[in-house]
């Protein structure tokens, strides 16, 4: 595998020309262009952030077959019947049966913007009710997991909430900052970025760790919620 030197413009268009032609017949015309622009790139992308990763969490996968997305869709069961994604992305997470309940390091690069960050997307109500318990138990530290991500401008929370609160204890400057957590059925700090410089590099390695290093507290905080 060839060492990572960012994505090329050509991926980009790949994924523009992509969106205006989603039928197998223009794929199988373009699939070497698929393979050279976004699929290789992408997997040496994720085995340039492999062993990083594994030092931030040693039970993580980052296999690059395993860690990006295949370009196919599954369209069983979507009112989508466009066969291939427009897009794609990297999940950096443990090798466990439904990932989408357990926390994710994440990149997304499509046509118009790349995707980044870390999330929790399917949690189970059991979880997010120990994260919320262990707010309370341990508020001071919680909002030591939330610090660097709170003065970091480049992502922020992205989640549902519920449509009935729960009771939240804290007031004032704590309650501010606890609050949009304690309410959320799933948790997700994402940052956005149009297509770069950063993109185009193999800057773009150490940008995502700088991020995921950030990031890493918040990720211990829910495996301790889904273990507890």
């Amino acid at each position: 595998m060839t060492a990572f030197t960012g994505f090329s413009p050509q991926a980009l268009k790949f994924f523009r020309d992509l969106n205006r032609n989603n039928t197998r017949d223009w794929f199988a015309e373009h699939r070497s262009d698929y393979v050279k622009f976004v699929q290789e790139p992408a997997r040496s992308l994720a085995a340039a952030l492999g062993p990083m990763l594994e030092e931030l969490d040693p039970k993580i996968m980052t296999v690059p077959n395993r860690v990006v997305s295949r370009i196919y869709r599954d369209t069983r069961f979507s009112n989508d019947k466009s066969p291939y994604r427009p897009r794609v992305f990297l999940a950096f997470h443990r090798d466990v049966d439904r990932w989408s309940e357990t926390p994710a390091f994440f990149l997304q690069v499509e046509e118009k913007q790349y995707v980044f960050g870390m999330g929790i997307y399917g949690p189970p109500a059991a979880t997010m009710r120990r994260f919320r318990l262990l707010i309370d138990d341990e508020p001071e530290q919680f909002l030591a997991v939330i610090d660097p991500v709170l003065r970091n401008r480049s992502m922020a929370l992205e989640s549902e909430k519920y449509k009935r609160p729960f009771p939240c204890s804290f007031v004032g400057s704590i309650f501010r900052k606890i609050e949009p957590w304690y309410q959320s059925k799933s948790i997700a700090v994402i940052g956005y970025r149009e297509p770069d410089k950063t993109l185009y590099s193999p800057k773009l390695v150490d940008f995502l760790l700088d991020r995921f290093v950030i990031l890493k507290p918040l990720y211990d905080f829910l495996w301790k919620s889904i273990l507890l």
